[in-house]
């Protein structure tokens, strides 16, 4: 069976030696091989994981500008398997509603002490920074980008981004926690001059030996460090302030 083979890596990888793994993932290639029910692929996915004391964060951002945000009903715009979580799990989910994460296993409860930036000051990405934790992609190059770079960008305090507040009303069913969360979002939305890139970041860290990728048929995985990852981004940002920006020059 394919989560056996999967297993087997992940074993061999030490991954579940991690605290959290930060999962990107398409999960369409691993859910074929369970067409009569998906949602059976998600949870031994999941359960990999859980049973080995692992908790899976993931994102699951619903983009919430506006109105009411429900840390239960609010669908996730990114991906079957934080939809997945939302419905059939036990899990957390961070309150920011712009960008939210869900999270399930021993240390699921790490969401709930975020603050209100979605990338500065208490945000998951400085939390994460300084715990066991890895990024692990399936079927999901690292090439698409890696949302980190936003993190890194308000700690350095890009001039092409501000933090914006948001007045969304964010409620646990009759639960209401309040407004005001932020993101760091770009100035100028209409300039193509502040459009997001990972294709320079990429093509100067891909050859890192921290990373390690296996492929089990159509599945692939890629598994690196979460710090190490952290601290090359925040290098290449200090020597290049507009790497992970389309016009970078």
């Amino acid at each position: 069976m394919i989560i056996r083979k999967i297993n087997k890596i992940f074993s061999n990888l030490k991954i579940f030696d991690a605290k959290y793994v930060y999962i990107y993932c398409d999960l369409r290639n691993l859910l074929g091989y369970f067409k009569e029910n998906p949602e059976v692929g998600a949870k031994k996915f999941l359960d990999l994981f859980k049973k080995k004391g692992v908790t899976c964060i993931t994102p699951a951002f619903s983009y919430t500008s506006k109105g009411q945000f429900d840390l239960k009903k609010t669908k996730s715009r990114v991906g079957f398997l934080s939809n997945y979580i939302l419905k059939k799990e036990r899990f957390v989910r961070s309150r920011n509603p712009i960008f939210s994460y869900v999270s399930v296993g021993k240390n699921r409860n790490l969401l709930n002490k975020l603050g209100k930036s979605a990338f500065g000051k208490n945000s998951l990405h400085e939390k994460l920074y300084n715990e066991k934790c890895y990024f692990l992609h399936l079927n999901r190059p690292l090439k698409n980008g890696n949302t980190l770079i936003h993190h890194i960008e308000q700690k350095n305090k890009a001039n092409y981004r501000y933090e914006k507040t948001f007045n969304t009303k964010v409620y646990e069913g009759k639960k209401y926690y309040g407004k005001n969360y932020k993101a760091f979002v770009r100035i100028n939305m209409k300039s193509g001059y502040t459009d997001s890139t990972f294709k320079n970041a990429y093509n100067k860290i891909k050859k890192k030996k921290y990373f390690i990728k296996k492929k089990i048929a159509d599945l692939e995985i890629l598994m690196y460090p979460y710090k190490q990852f952290y601290l090359d981004i925040n290098k290449l940002y200090k020597r290049c302030p507009k790497i992970f920006i389309t016009k970078n020059n």
